[in-house]
Parts: C-alpha cells; sequence; structure tokens
C-alpha cells in the first residue's frame, strides 16, 4: 500500500483524488487501489487561496494527516501528489520531493514554462524518479477507448477537439482550462507537431497544428456560450464522434498513478509533455502575432 501526500488544496483536485483513493464518499465503481492518502499540505496559493479552507476540511475528513509544509512529509510517504492549480508554482513545490527521491505526479498545467518543465525533468532524472503530469480527460473512457478498436479504424489521420477555455492569470492562454482539449489532442494524434496559427478573438481561439508527417490537428477552446468536451477523430477507415464523460476520468488517472508510482513507468513521458508546452507556448506566440505560423522548436 502506497503512502501518497497531496501539496496544496487550492484545486477540486485535492478533494476528489483523496476522495477515490481513500474509498471515501464515492461509488465502489470510483475506488482506487494500492494506495492511500496519508498526508496532506494544504499550502498557499497565487490564484485561488479562498478555496483552501473548505478542501481542507474535506480531505481531513477523509483520514488525512495535514503538516504545515511540504516538506514535512518526506520519510513518511512513497509518493506526492503536487496540485496546486497554478502551473507556475509546480516546480518550486516538486523540487524538495525529486531531490528526496519520491515519485512525483504533477498536475495540469505540468508547467507554464519551458526552461521550468525542462527543470523538473532534469531533477527526476538525476534522482532517478518518476514524474509526469497531464490533464485527466487524457483518461476518458472515450479517448481510451479509441486505441482498443484502433484495429477497425486504422491509424489517426488528423483530429479535433473542443471544450472551455476560460482564461486566467497565472496561467496564460491555453494552459488554464483550454489544457484540456489541448491534451486530448496529443492523446488522439500522438507527438510529432511542428507548427502552430490560432485564430485568436474575445469569445474563442481555434489552434491548428501541423505534424511533421502532414497530419493536421486542430483545437476550439471557447469562451462564450454553452460548452462542452468533445473530439472527432479522422481516421484511416472510420470518423468518430466523441462527446467527453468526464465520469471515470478522475478514476482512471489516479489509478494510473498509482501504477506509475509503482513501476517506475511514467504514463505519459516528458518528451510528448514537453511538446505540450511547446505547443501551448507556440499558441500565444502566434496569436500575440496576429495568427502567423509558429513552429515548436523556436519556443525556448
Amino acid at each position: 500500500m502506497l503512502r501518497l501526500g497531496v501539496v496544496d488544496f487550492d484545486s477540486s483536485h485535492s478533494i476528489e483524488f483523496t476522495r477515490r483513493i481513500n474509498h471515501c464518499g464515492v461509488d465502489a465503481d470510483q475506488c482506487v487501489e494500492g494506495a492511500r492518502v496519508v498526508l496532506g499540505c494544504p499550502g498557499d496559493s497565487q490564484m485561488s487561496p479562498e478555496r483552501i479552507p473548505g478542501f481542507t476540511r474535506e480531505v481531513e475528513s477523509c483520514g488525512v494527516e495535514l503538516v504545515e509544509q511540504p516538506t514535512d512529509m518526506i520519510g513518511r510517504i512513497d509518493g506526492v501528489l503536487v496540485l496546486s492549480i497554478c502551473g507556475s508554482a509546480h516546480l518550486q513545490r516538486v523540487r524538495p520531493f525529486l531531490e528526496a527521491g519520491i515519485p512525483a505526479y504533477v498536475d495540469k498545467p505540468f508547467a507554464c514554462s519551458l526552461p521550468d518543465a525542462t527543470e523538473i525533468f532534469r531533477l527526476a532524472n538525476e534522482h532517478r524518479q518518476v514524474v509526469f503530469g497531464t490533464s485527466a480527460l487524457r483518461f476518458s473512457q472515450d479517448v481510451l477507448t479509441l486505441s482498443d478498436i484502433a484495429d477497425r479504424t486504422g491509424r489517426v489521420l488528423g483530429a479535433f477537439t473542443y471544450g472551455p477555455a476560460k482564461r486566467a492569470d497565472g496561467n496564460p492562454g491555453l494552459f488554464h482550462y483550454g489544457i484540456h482539449a489541448t491534451e486530448v489532442l496529443f492523446a488522439l494524434m500522438g507527438s510529432g507537431c511542428e507548427s502552430v496559427v490560432t485564430a485568436y478573438t474575445d469569445g474563442a481561439e481555434v489552434v491548428t497544428g501541423r505534424w511533421r508527417d502532414g497530419r493536421v490537428g486542430t483545437l476550439r477552446g471557447s469562451r462564450d456560450g454553452s460548452t462542452s468536451y468533445g473530439f472527432v477523430a479522422f481516421c484511416e477507415r472510420a470518423v468518430i464522434e466523441r462527446r467527453l464523460s468526464t465520469r471515470f476520468a478522475y478514476r482512471n488517472l489516479c489509478q494510473s498513478i498509482v501504477r506509475s508510482f509503482e513501476t517506475g513507468v511514467p504514463t505519459v513521458d516528458a518528451d510528448t509533455t514537453l511538446e505540450v508546452v511547446r505547443f501551448v507556448l507556440a499558441a500565444l506566440a502566434s496569436e500575440s502575432r496576429q495568427g502567423e505560423s509558429v513552429r515548436l522548436d523556436s519556443i525556448q
């Protein structure tokens, strides 16, 4: 039974992950085996400090012992979940755990700059520890099922994903809500995006990526009107349309976290995560240049 610690309670993930891992207040089909959240640090927040007290009460009610500082967990846990809502906080939060030889899950957005993301992976490599981060929407049953039927549909030749893309200070561009549609796009297309073009208005943005093998993938992030998550996958032998259900996304993600900590193999590899970071930064650069194409390898 892995002993887990949770750092920063300014996101609903602090209680949603804890409930599923600790089998507290969720249906049986939501429960995750093999681990227990034993310690938690409410921490502070650059973006949503007002959410911390309520989530603290809820996490504590699941049998989690609270500590004052994240480093108070070291020596008492086998893995850490860094759940700060602000991606810019993640390097500082995860550093002491990786340096102490503790594997880590870093919540979305993994980082808001390429140097931060690169440094997190450098620390993990130096200390031979697993670290990864992703959106739970990668683990929607609808996304996972597509790989299960790949023998019938054939290769994904292109994809369109959509979802809300509300922006917030601290997580620029698609790093906030738009990270979900971005991660789903990469789950469908795989890595290999070379350049992006962004069409931006106050109410929405459409980002089109060109992959090095000639494929094209597009996402629409909405800020006005009704929003939901979904995708269209254009495959060799089928066109698959899905409106994404989030019902099992948290459970499936938490299962993957436990499995990664047990095996030492990250569910999402470093190269893919770094490409996602570059994609979002390139989309912002294209937006600032009125829709000019921006190569991902130009992002530093």
